[in-house]
Parts: structure tokens; C-alpha cells; sequence
């Protein structure tokens, strides 16, 4: 039997989510099929299945890809070592959330959105797939972190908030969802995004977001 080249699994792999990608701009996610997947890679059925179990295997696939590359948690983590006050941490957080959205919109914004739909739509499938997928754990992790390190602060007297911390987090959260779905309707569906002057820029939106939560935090 001949030798598989090394690496030859992880080139494979690409080249199907590659593929699938391509399709994702053009088709509805909940459109796509594997048949869709073997016209587009030009691989064979059995080769297709080798590498992924089903379609939805191929989406949780492409889910993790980008987080992979850019490694969020890994950027952020050395932001809440001691020696950093909370403005360099929330400012480093936002700066690096702001990075991130300006490199994944626009390569598979489109994609996310209607992952997000499709799951909202089938939970079940989401319970299924959820410990399969990298992104909601890195950014969960990255939340949750937050929120400890922001409480201890308060515990000890640190920092003194203007309003109850669980609103200002519900607040940030709510924010940054809603930069994330205008940033993909405008990157990704041509519909407007500016209006009278009003620029979508990741890192400016994220910048603006960090500085209000300093506020809401007493660190203004």
C-alpha cells in the first residue's frame, strides 16, 4: 500500500472546507448539501465521508477554522496578568474582539450568521455539536474571565461600577451582538452600513463599546 504523504490528511480537509465555504457565500447554509460538497471538491463520495460524518460535521468544521487561526483566548490571556490595570485589560480585550470581527466578516461572516440561525432554529442539533465547537468555548472561556476578574475587583474595593455588574454585562454582550449582525449585514449582504457619515469600523465599534464599559465601571 502506498505511503500517505504527511500532512496529506490536514490538506484533505482543507480542501473540503474550502470548498464548502465557496458554497456558503452564494447558498443558503440550510441549502447546502454533501452532494453540493462532492460536485464542488470533485472527490469522491468515500473520500468526502472519510473526513467528515455529515454535512453538519463539515459546518462545525468551518466554525472552528477561523477561531483556530486566530487564537482569541490566546491573545487576550496575558492581558489579566497583575502587573495590568483594568483599563489596559477591557481596552486589550476590545482591541483584540475588534481585530478579530475585522478578519472573520469578511471572510465567513455570512457563513456564522446562518450558522446562528440554524442552531437557534435546531436545538438539538446545537446540544449535539456545541463540545465540537471551538468558538463558543474560547469565547465563553474569554467572558467568564472576565466577569471573575471584574467581581474580584469590585469584592476588593477596587473598582466601584455606577450600576450592578450582571447589567453591564448583559449590556456588553448585547452590544457586541449587534455590531457583530450590522457588521454582517453590511460586509456580507450588501445592504447599507453607513448612514450620514456614520462609518461601520470594527476596531473604532469595539473601541467605543471598551470605553463605555469603563464608565459603567467607575474607571472613566
Amino acid at each position: 500500500m502506498p505511503k500517505v504523504p504527511e500532512g496529506y490528511g490536514e490538506k484533505m480537509r482543507g480542501l473540503i472546507l474550502d470548498a464548502a465555504l465557496e458554497i456558503c457565500r452564494t447558498k443558503p447554509v440550510y441549502e447546502v448539501t454533501m452532494r453540493d460538497i462532492i460536485r464542488q471538491t470533485r472527490l469522491s463520495v468515500g473520500t468526502v465521508y472519510r473526513y467528515f460524518e455529515d454535512i453538519d460535521d463539515i459546518f462545525i468544521g468551518l466554525t472552528n477554522r477561523n477561531q483556530d487561526e486566530y487564537q482569541l483566548w490566546a491573545h487576550c490571556e496575558p492581558l489579566f496578568a497583575d502587573d495590568h490595570s483594568v483599563q489596559q485589560v477591557i481596552l486589550g480585550i476590545f482591541h483584540y474582539l475588534g481585530e478579530y470581527l475585522a478578519e472573520s466578516i469578511p471572510a465567513e461572516g455570512k457563513f456564522a450568521f446562518e450558522m446562528n440561525i440554524k442552531f437557534l432554529s435546531d436545538p438539538e442539533l446545537y446540544e449535539k455539536k456545541k463540545n465540537g465547537i471551538t468558538e463558543v468555548t474560547d469565547f465563553e472561556k474569554l467572558m467568564h474571565h472576565a466577569m471573575r476578574y471584574l467581581a474580584g475587583k469590585v469584592e476588593a474595593g477596587l473598582l466601584k461600577p455606577i450600576m450592578p455588574l450582571e447589567h453591564i454585562f448583559a449590556f456588553a454582550v448585547t452590544s457586541l451582538d449587534g455590531m457583530v449582525r450590522d457588521l454582517t449585514l453590511a460586509r456580507c449582504y450588501s445592504l447599507p452600513g453607513d448612514d450620514a457619515g456614520v462609518t461601520l469600523d470594527e476596531l473604532s465599534l469595539t473601541g467605543a463599546l471598551a470605553r463605555s464599559l469603563l464608565y459603567l465601571l467607575g474607571e472613566a
